[in-house]
């Protein structure tokens, strides 16, 4: 008697989703089966602390199956299926919330970001001009008179026109005191002629490995350094951050993540060497519970990193086993970026013939850092913008696999811009993750101004391949390498996946679509954004989906994602997001309320 009923309410359910889903250019989600109760011995029957009720649960298991209900003992889940099978377990004290037909997704993941505030800084973000950058660097000055080197991070190369910035330009704004701007994506410093001076640089400091001094045609640097070796000159006149500074970095960026759903991040490249203070500070506030999110992260090797150094960071990768943060991955460059015309291709350049990009790791080189950290069960993550350095990790994960044998290692190949086709099946062949960013998926930013000069049409619009990976059963999980994308809202890279186009974009117009071949449904935008980025971190039985006996990391949400248009996605809201079976973030108040 119980179950005919509810048979008819899935029905109709999918049958509203389905003709939903056809007034979209997209696919329809595919219908779902409704949760079974869970058999007696996973759902102990003494109270819970939370049931949740009268919901929408898009629990992402193997099935991906919806639910009405699910309960929360100490942070855990104990039973996820109809509203009538959760009755035993609400006592006295248990929170019975009422969804009232609500979405319920499981937390969600960012597999690939960076851990930095913009306090104490110059934010450049959001700048359309070389005025815009020079006024904000002016006034940070006139506010922080104390500051004896100025730091600042967010300008785009896109305001650049192709060209690049110069040292004139800052110190227009001032000569005295040295001036340090990160581009918005991390692979170039700018910097004035002080910051030059008090980083020993002049007309006969060569390139180091690596990287780029741009100077003129005279030999004079010019203020422009790119990829990490050439900015490492620069950043060592910036004064090291306390482990309070990192403590309130960490608060800052928990704030952000937890109002967008995010409960698991990925903070992927810690300089051990340098930001010691930085651990100190993840691992005290583990401790203390002031940890809101769950976090993985990497160290970042370079290519003289040696066997003994990998130990060592084996060794010190063991300090850190709280739940709340462990860091056992390293992090390597294999090329810069495209709008730096640091990105290694296979083929050239499309307006310098002679001239396709340079690895920042020799072949050999790669090949044994792979080796060396899966031999200590370490992952390895490769960030590759071009097509020739996406084939150099693939080759190094061949390799490694020859040696350390085909052990699970989940190595992952980061970014992605540019892949060839041939070399799919090398993803399939050594389980290579593909770790992507879809709020780059579109042709706002670098497209027109740096994009189509530097790689020609046909690359241009290859770019960001997604549905290929889905089709070859790669693995992909989603991510927004924050804070190159600002904000991190994971529902606007979910919808620019399925839709390959800026959320604001006129949807009648084919030309602002990058790749409409590329489009993924729903479905695999939020598979690649929880139990993808879970797996990604090992730690798919803890999280990335809703069911017995994992985290309760989950997201209550103003809209079902399942019955709006597809453009209307990147509007919905987050009304609370849970860690652990505990509110974060509630939007009634506006606040963590973790704090």
């Amino acid at each position: 008697m119980g179950t005919r009923p509810m048979r008819w309410i899935w029905a109709l359910s999918a049958l509203l989703i389905l003709l939903a889903g056809c007034a979209r250019d997209e696919p329809p989600p595919a219908p779902k089966k409704e949760v079974a109760p869970p058999p007696a011995d996973e759902a102990v029957q003494s109270p819970a602390q939370l049931v949740l009720r009268n919901g929408y649960i898009y629990t992402v298991d193997r099935d991906k199956r919806i639910a009405q209900a699910m309960a929360v003992r100490e942070g855990r889940i104990v039973y996820v299926g109809g509203d009538s099978g959760v009755d035993a377990l609400i006592g006295p004290d248990t929170r019975v919330e009422d969804l009232a037909g609500r979405l319920v997704l499981p937390g969600f993941v960012d597999a690939h970001m960076h851990v930095r505030g913009l306090g104490n800084m110059v934010n450049l973000y959001g700048g359309k001009s070389v005025r815009d950058y020079q006024d904000a660097v002016a006034e940070f000055i006139r506010a922080h008179p104390d500051h004896q080197v100025i730091v600042g991070k967010g300008w785009d190369n896109a305001v650049f026109a192709g060209q690049s910035p110069h040292k004139a330009l800052l110190d227009q704004v001032n000569d005295l005191i040295p001036i340090v701007l990160f581009s918005s994506d991390h692979h170039t410093i700018w910097t004035n002629s002080e910051g030059l001076a008090a980083a020993g640089i002049d007309s006969e400091t060569p390139n180091p490995e690596g990287g780029v001094i741009e100077k003129d045609e005279t030999g004079i640097a010019i203020g422009v350094l790119r990829e990490g070796s050439a900015m490492a000159l620069v950043e060592n006149i910036i004064p090291q951050k306390s482990e309070d500074d990192y403590r309130a970095e960490i608060r800052e960026v928990q704030e952000q993540v937890v109002r967008w759903g995010i409960t698991t991040i990925h903070d992927a490249r810690i300089k051990p060497e340098k930001q010691a203070a930085k651990l100190a500070a993840y691992q005290k506030m583990a401790a203390l519970d002031d940890l809101h999110v769950r976090v993985r992260a990497s160290f970042e090797i370079d290519a003289d990193t040696t066997s003994k150094q990998i130990d060592e960071l084996k060794a010190l990768s063991q300090k850190y086993q709280d739940d709340d943060f462990q860091i056992y991955s390293v992090k390597l460059f294999a090329d810069g970026v495209v709008e730096g015309q640091t990105a290694f291709l296979k083929e050239p350049y499309a307006h310098r013939p002679d001239y396709r990009g340079n690895p920042l790791f020799s072949q050999e080189a790669i090949n044994q850092l792979a080796k060396l950290a899966n031999a200590r069960r370490m992952q390895v993550q490769v960030h590759a913008i071009g097509d020739a350095a996406t084939r150099m990790a693939l080759d190094a994960f061949i390799h490694s696999r020859d040696i350390n044998g085909p052990a699970d290692q989940r190595n992952s190949i980061v970014h992605l811009q540019l892949v060839d086709n041939e070399d799919l099946d090398l993803f399939v062949e050594t389980k290579t993750i593909a770790i992507v960013q879809p709020f780059w998926f579109v042709k706002e930013r670098y497209y027109q101004e740096l994009e189509l000069p530097f790689l020609g049409q046909a690359r241009a619009d290859s770019e960001y391949p997604m549905k290929s990976f889905f089709e070859r059963g790669i693995t992909v999980a989603s991510s927004s390498d924050y804070p190159v994308e600002i904000p991190n809202n994971p529902l606007v890279g979910i919808q620019i996946g399925i839709t390959r186009r800026a959320p604001d974009a006129p949807v009648d117009d084919p030309a602002r679509v990058l790749g409409a071949e590329q489009r993924v449904t729903l479905e695999q935008m939020v598979e690649s954004f929880t139990i993808n980025g879970a797996f990604a971190n090992r730690l798919e039985n803890e999280t990335g989906s809703l069911e017995v006996g994992k985290w309760a990391d989950f997201i209550v949400f103003d809209k079902n994602l399942f019955q709006i248009p597809v453009e209307e996605i990147h509007k919905a809201r987050v009304l609370r997001t849970y860690y652990k079976g505990k509110p974060v973030y509630d939007a009634d108040t506006q606040v963590d309320v973790g704090e």
